[in-house]
């Protein structure tokens, strides 16, 4: 995780000639710019960056109200400097969430040392937000996005839909082959289904062997195409020390009652369980009066 947003309204005057001098130290590739809060906002959504510079005073929406609206997101970990033309405002500037604040004119040799320590904060916060072993984010981390996620559906109605999984007989991974090669059945498994998530996914160790898939706006024809690639790769998937392994799918959609989602969720996987393992089963929509039926799906099977 390198890369680097600068936001500055100034488009010719200094985001272009800034970027082309952090491009030179950096890699143009890490260097990305906007010329507005908005912007830079929605670039947010779908990439994350280590390190922000940020101008204090744009319009429509100034440095202190994109610090605060960047900071809301719990997975925006990046490092943030905001740079400033005023005497004053430091106070308010850290407490918008700011890292550090550097005042105009700067020196370029400067700021470029506070972006390299920037990156190094950013990486030791990325690895307190994720889990060791398998480098997904942590279930508290999770819980702190979902509320982000609930609030949009809220306001947008827009779909949201979650994918549960666990291993088969995971315990007799460990009986037989040892909790060691029970490790590394679960980091391969992270690292194999990574592949399949689209940008705007969450991908979550959701407890012991068990994993969960965030999918803001997708529907349930979605997350079960979703849902059933993962099975389909994991079961082709070989693991060096215990072969073939195997996984439960429970799958849900809402537009409308998204605290049962992941309890409707969780009750597809049990029902995935119960169904004979290694398959996928969705839930229901979503009754008038808020609850949930079940719908199952055929185990599928090589």
């Amino acid at each position: 995780m390198n890369r680097i947003l600068v936001v500055d309204d100034e488009e010719e005057e200094i985001l272009v000639p800034l970027l082309r001098q952090l491009g030179r130290v950096f890699g143009n590739e890490n260097i990305k710019g906007a010329t507005s809060a908005v912007s830079a906002l929605e670039y947010a959504e779908s990439e994350q960056f280590a390190v922000v510079v940020t101008d204090l005073v744009m319009p429509d929406m100034d440095g202190l109200d994109f610090c605060r609206a960047f900071r809301a997101n719990p997975i925006n970990l990046g490092y943030v400097i905001m740079l400033s033309g005023g005497d004053g405002g430091i106070a308010k500037g850290l407490q918008a969430g700011a890292d550090v604040y550097f005042r105009k004119p700067y020196n370029i040799d400067d700021l470029v040392a506070q972006i390299e320590k920037g990156l190094d904060v950013t990486r030791n916060r990325v690895c307190l937000s994720k889990d060791s072993l398998t480098g997904l984010y942590m279930r508290r981390i999770f819980e702190a996005v979902f509320s982000l996620e609930i609030a949009k559906l809220q306001r947008k109605a827009s779909p949201l839909s979650v994918i549960l999984f666990d291993i088969d007989h995971f315990k007799q991974v460990n009986d037989t082959f040892g909790h060691h090669a029970g490790d590394e059945v679960l980091r391969e498994t992270a690292d194999l289904l990574k592949k399949y998530r689209r940008k705007s996914d969450m991908f979550v160790r959701f407890g012991g062997e068990e994993f969960l898939l965030l999918l803001p706006g997708a529907l349930e024809g979605k997350a079960m195409e979703i849902a059933s690639r993962l099975r389909g790769a994991l079961v082709e998937h070989r693991f060096p020390e215990v072969g073939r392994v195997t996984a439960s799918f429970g799958v849900a959609t809402t537009i409308r009652n998204p605290r049962q989602l992941i309890s409707r969720a969780d009750h597809a996987l049990y029902l995935a369980k119960r169904s004979g393992r290694d398959c996928v089963v969705l839930a229901e929509a979503e009754s008038e009066g808020g609850g949930a039926g079940w719908k199952t799906e055929e185990p599928q099977r090589r």
